[in-house]
């Protein structure tokens, strides 16, 4: 037994689950529904089509991998499940893997579907120019899903206190998504007395604003697209270490991290 057993019964425990299922079809509506609906907000080309697109998953995929990751082992830890489970001959270190990986193939899966199949709707309605590199927008995304779980899984382990973990779940999503671009203003005018235009921006700051994970994933996929969602970091003058793969080093960094630490805190912790 090891962690792959634990991964097969996370996502066969989810085929399962109509919540899943309902997740599927809230995925493909949306999908399908930005790809019909984009030539009434944005350029009827196949390139705005994936950076307007780009803009709905990065609010929508941090979501669900958050509601599918914050609650995966606290939840067995509370009901105690987790002792059985870990009776048989599996360690903790196979439950936080498999987790991990069980959680990203539920999330993963119905994304990357949906994402093909509004890829091929865009390219009947916007023509194919950028189809090549709708592959680069499949990887992006999925390391924009790997940050999250990794975030969720490791938040889960941390502690056994459901409210802690519901809390955390929510001001991570709120940090990570909506508001870190407000606290790297803020940090600027603490720093500096004053607002910083972008052109004047230290090197250090051009770092800290590519911290957040959706600033990452624009990163990288720029590289393929060119959207003008990481127009902050092509300017003149911008430092070297802001390119797309260093977007690839920090999405994955936000998966690795927590998840390493709130591992640490669980292998210690009591069942």
């Amino acid at each position: 037994m090891s962690w792959q057993d634990i991964a097969y019964k996370d996502v066969n425990d989810a085929g399962r689950s109509k919540a899943i299922w309902l997740l599927v079809a809230i995925l493909l509506v949306l999908s399908v529904g930005y790809a019909v609906l984009h030539q009434y907000v944005g350029e009827e080309t196949f390139t705005a089509f994936v950076n307007g697109y780009a803009g709905v998953l990065a609010l929508v995929v941090p979501l669900l991998a958050i509601m599918l990751g914050y609650k995966s082992v606290v939840h067995e830890r509370n009901s105690g499940s987790l002792k059985l489970t870990l009776s048989m001959p599996h360690d903790r270190k196979d439950l936080a893997v498999g987790t991990f990986v069980g959680r990203s193939v539920v999330l993963l899966v119905p994304t990357l579907a949906a994402m093909v199949v509004a890829g091929g709707v865009a390219a009947v309605l916007y023509g194919t120019e950028g189809l090549l590199w709708y592959p680069w927008f499949l990887f992006a995304t999925v390391l924009l899903g790997l940050a999250f779980v990794g975030f969720s899984v490791g938040l889960s382990m941390s502690t056994a206190v459901d409210r802690w973990i519901t809390f955390g779940a929510l001001g991570g999503y709120l940090l990570l998504v909506n508001f870190w671009g407000l606290l790297h203003g803020m940090t600027l005018l603490v720093l500096h007395r004053q607002p910083v235009p972008p052109s004047e921006f230290p090197d250090w700051a051009y770092l800290y604003r590519l911290l957040e994970p959706g600033q990452s994933y624009y990163r990288v996929l720029e590289f393929g697209f060119d959207g003008g969602g990481a127009g902050l970091y092509l300017g003149a003058g911008t430092p070297f270490y802001v390119d797309w793969w260093m977007g690839v080093l920090l999405l994955v960094l936000w998966a690795v991290v927590p998840l390493v630490v709130g591992y640490r805190r669980f292998r210690s912790g009591d069942l």
